[in-house]
């Protein structure tokens, strides 16, 4: 296996190499104080580090290569982001790097000061041909790294989460009723029509949807004509109702032309109860329920408020209907338990995360892991590989943080960056 910088950068910042007679290519005594900050954006790789070069002290930049030789390979001579390096680290010395202004960079060579162990111990752990790669040594590892681990994870999921809201909020105009709208609209779609709900969202504004809050059936035709479900007339009472109220509302608002496609809508191997119509209407019976979304949101601080407020029954028609005009055999369900934990951990809880940094207010991001504790672990192919390896999942807290590991670190073999990776490759 080829050296990668990755590994380069964890035996730089934990100094998991022989110091003893450190020595420059040019024979200078190295001694290393602090190895600086790692940088994750452009840049030389570590910054504020603080090294002795011969008699002189320097604070400034390291810069970190497979071979010396890719200062070059990587355009860095002619950057000047780069002329402040006052070490560079190499796994092989193949060649003396100078400056713009012609000054040799000072070059340490690791490849004969890393205990052949830990590069075994590494080796082993990236190619293993297990799902989780650490599984042969997981349960080895201390339980609180384990628990560090969770709560890492769990974080970082926040924090992407929160981005993607913030990334709405961004194209709304900083409009937090708009995008806590269209974010709960791609909620509703649950994965598979999540995009086509988003849309419908976005073509459909919210201030439109507030101004009949009070009408569901407007509502419904609101949402259902936007959707491209309404293109004709049917013998279906409530459907004809439905296409004559949203033939009026299209052109006072005119939105006619910006609605979506029946192509867009996807039913194919769906239970019914997840069928886009039937979603629609629990959506619109939530949109007529709630009259302001987004302090409706922000200020439920329970968790029993909260599935208050998305306990929604669609109208008496989809009581019996699961699609138009096709009558079911069992009575329908209002939205249900499994469907309200989803929103509020995908929706919601985001949302609180966005807001609170938004607003740099701790007590939103508090509240958003707190309720996550309320809310049952979710059960899945990657909670029961979790599950398998010993981990208790209590909450949706364990099972958002799991998912997070197993999708950002474990499949992408990103040991160096797991605290559990980092810690079975500590050097004993």
């Amino acid at each position: 296996m080829a050296m990668n910088e990755s590994f380069l950068h964890y035996i730089w910042q934990f100094q998991y190499f022989d110091k003893a007679n450190l020595e420059t290519q040019q024979g200078e005594q190295v001694s290393i104080f602090k190895t600086g900050w790692l940088n994750t954006n452009a840049g030389p790789d570590f910054s504020g580090a603080k090294i002795r070069i011969g008699d002189l002290d320097w604070v400034g930049n390291v810069e970190i290569h497979q071979k010396a030789s890719d200062w070059i390979a990587h355009s860095h001579t002619q950057d000047k982001a780069y002329e402040n390096v006052i070490l560079h680290v190499v796994w092989e010395g193949d060649e003396v790097i100078k400056r713009m202004d012609g000054s040799v960079i000072p070059t340490i060579e690791l490849k004969d000061r890393v205990d052949e162990s830990l590069l075994k111990a590494y080796r082993k752990l990236i190619t293993s041909g297990t799902v989780i790669p650490c599984e042969k040594s997981f349960q080895s590892a201390d339980e609180l790294i384990k628990l560090s681990m969770v709560e890492k994870s769990l974080l970082k999921r926040l924090e992407y989460k929160a981005h993607e809201a913030q990334q709405v909020l961004q194209s709304n105009g900083g409009d937090w009723q708009e995008t806590a709208y269209q974010l709960l609209a791609r909620n509703f779609g649950f994965k598979i029509n999540s995009e086509s709900f988003f849309q419908l969202a976005k073509s459909l504004p919210y201030k439109i949807i507030a101004k009949h809050s009070s009408n569901l059936l407007q509502l419904e035709a609101l949402l259902f004509g936007q959707a491209g479900m309404l293109e004709t007339k049917t013998k279906d009472e409530y459907v004809t109702a439905l296409f004559e109220e949203y033939l009026f509302l299209s052109k006072k608002y005119s939105i006619y032309d910006s609605r979506l496609s029946t192509a867009q809508w996807k039913f194919l191997r769906l239970r019914p109860a997840n069928f886009p119509t039937l979603r629609i209407a629990q959506f619109a019976s939530l949109m007529a329920s709630e009259k302001s979304l987004f302090p409706t949101f922000i200020e439920a601080d329970s968790f029993d408020k909260l599935q208050s407020v998305l306990s929604c029954s669609p109208s008496v028609y989809w009581h019996s209907h699961f699609h138009f005009a096709r009558k079911s055999k069992t009575k329908i369900h209002s939205f249900g338990q499994a469907s309200k934990e989803n929103v509020i951990i995908n929706t919601i809880v985001p949302l609180w995360v966005a807001f609170g940094k938004a607003k740099d207010d701790q007590r939103y991001v508090d509240r958003a892991m707190e309720i996550l504790q309320h809310i049952p672990a979710e059960v899945n192919k990657i909670t029961k590989i979790w599950s398998g390896l010993g981990m208790s999942l209590q909450s949706s807290f364990d099972s958002q943080a799991l998912i997070e590991q197993y999708n950002t670190l474990c499949q992408k073999r990103d040991c160096l960056n797991c605290v559990v990776g980092a810690s079975l490759l500590r050097p004993q």
